[in-house]
């Protein structure tokens, strides 16, 4: 039995899922099964799996499509080391990034999982910029971390090793949900244990058209999904203590600025009728944010009249949330 499972789910990812593979095989540390998950793809995935003849790559092909949180669940099942990373076939792992998880986890053995800051690059891989929520490495307990996560989801995927037995504590991907369906898991693996964090990157994540979270985000059906993730969390933790539930305005807060920044984003795109979607579903979730100029100048900007909202972000220096 290797040491670490690889699972790469994957669906009509042929363009990229050599790179993605390469960058699994390239690792120092050797002591690794790769899975190829595939959820039956009709491009080019079956021959970009068979130019490779390592022995440490297995691929399973499934006929019947389960989406991505069902392809993620085919992934846990098929793993059987002791350390469990899915990386997206878009996305790739940095030299060293096996070695550097391993070394963490053993470090820290109440630790659930470790993570980390990622370079962000674009379709053809260029660099684009660097995600990192903390400039430093920090190790959280699982209460600190379960905060942050319902504030934000500031674990990447890519970046992610996972504790096997945590896994099994955890449970499988909610199939119910169709946008964060890896945060809300991630949530449920926070309540499992301590976690902890590298600022170098290790893994790189990869920003087009073609990924599910940007057709989440072109579609707009990302508020509800998010409100409903909160919700589930935060009574499932408030049940076990009651203290998680005083968190629910602070993460409401949270969800609502996250909505205006995607209306935001949605009018940069043309895109009006998204950006009304996210600007009602920032109001649910923070009726407060209605009296804020921003909701309004966004508001305006969805109706057509844009240069107040221009001059607005012109003035303050917009560059993240509004």
């Amino acid at each position: 039995m290797a040491l670490v499972s690889i699972c790469i789910p994957t669906h009509n990812m042929g363009r990229y899922l050599g790179g993605a593979i390469a960058s699994v095989l390239g690792q120092t540390l050797s002591d690794f099964e790769l899975i190829v998950c595939d959820d039956a793809s009709t491009d080019e995935t079956a021959a970009v799996v068979n130019r490779s003849h390592d022995l440490r790559l297995r691929y399973r092909r499934f006929e019947d499509r389960a989406g991505q949180a069902g392809t993620f669940n085919r992934c846990l099942e098929s793993a059987s080391g002791e350390y469990l990373t899915i990386l997206h076939a878009d996305d790739l792992l940095l030299p060293g990034f096996v070695s550097d998880r391993v070394h963490r986890l053993r470090a820290r053995p109440d630790a659930a999982f470790a993570f980390g800051a990622v370079r962000v690059i674009d379709a053809e891989g260029r660099p684009i910029g660097v995600n990192a929520p903390w400039p430093e490495d920090r190790d959280f307990t699982s209460r600190e971390i379960l905060l942050e996560l319902l504030r934000s989801c500031v674990v990447c995927p890519p970046s992610v090793m996972v504790r096997r037995r945590n896994v099994h504590s955890a449970g499988p991907f909610r199939q119910d949900l169709t946008w964060g369906h890896d945060w809300e898991w991630t949530i449920r693996l926070a309540a499992t244990g301590d976690a902890v964090y590298a600022a170098d990157p290790a893994a790189a994540y990869r920003v087009h058209d073609g990924s599910g979270t940007a057709e989440m985000l072109k579609a707009a059906r990302n508020g509800p999904q998010e409100r409903r993730i909160l919700s589930d969390a935060i009574d499932c933790l408030a049940a076990a203590d009651p203290s998680y539930g005083r968190f629910r305005r602070d993460a409401f807060a949270s969800l609502g600025r996250r909505q205006l920044y995607y209306a935001h984003l949605a009018l940069e795109r043309r895109q009006p009728g998204v950006a009304r979607n996210n600007l009602r579903w920032a109001a649910r979730a923070d009726p407060r944010l209605v009296a804020r100029p921003t909701f309004w100048l966004l508001l305006l900007a969805s109706l057509g009249l844009r240069s107040p909202y221009a001059g607005w972000t012109r003035l303050r220096g917009l560059n993240g949330e509004p």
